[in-house]
């Protein structure tokens, strides 16, 4: 090493100023280059692929944070519809439709009201009937429709199925089918 050293040396001494200074100067270029590859570039790498993995990361905790959000108002909707399922009386929903009927002046309209059966919560079991009206004005079945979602009950329309009546002479009667479910505490 000491052999390769003094050589080097002899080999500077050699060169003319002008000469010594150019080979500093490809040295310091040499050197540059060597430490811009070596070093330089790998950490600039490391930092943009490090860049890159926290908007992930921030795009994930967004997501996370809109979700836990919409969980715990879902989970506000879910306990209080069961407060509601709590307080409220044990329903017969075939009574209770045909009540409303009759307030919202649809009962002879009324060509059918069947239960269903429904495979259901053990917690909170369901009751489903299947209605069909005949020959109801849009107002009568308007009419009957918001009496049963301003029910006292929690009552759920499950399905919903308008037509024009055939067969008839008058173009504004329909033929209405409908599902409602009511739930209560087992």
């Amino acid at each position: 090493m000491n052999d390769w050293i003094a050589q080097l040396r002899k080999l500077v001494d050699e060169r003319t100023p002008r000469e010594r200074w150019m080979l500093v100067a490809a040295a310091a270029v040499v050197v540059f280059l060597i430490t811009q590859l070596a070093v330089v570039n790998p950490l600039q790498e490391r930092a943009e692929r490090a860049r890159v993995r926290t908007t992930q990361l921030d795009g994930q905790i967004l997501q996370a944070r809109r979700a836990a959000a919409e969980i715990r108002r879902l989970q506000g909707g879910v306990e209080a519809v069961q407060a509601r399922i709590q307080t409220s009386e044990k329903t017969d929903l075939l009574a209770l439709l045909e009540r409303l009927a009759a307030r919202a002046a649809v009962k002879d309209r009324i060509e059918s009201m069947k239960p269903t059966p429904v495979s259901g919560n053990e917690e909170f079991p369901e009751t489903r009937v299947q209605v069909s009206l005949r020959g109801a004005t849009l107002e009568q079945t308007v009419r009957f429709l918001h009496s049963i979602e301003a029910a006292d009950a929690h009552l759920i329309m499950r399905s919903l199925q308008i037509r024009r009546s055939r067969g008839r002479g008058d173009t504004g009667v329909l033929d209405v089918t409908f599902s409602v479910s009511s739930f209560e505490r087992a």
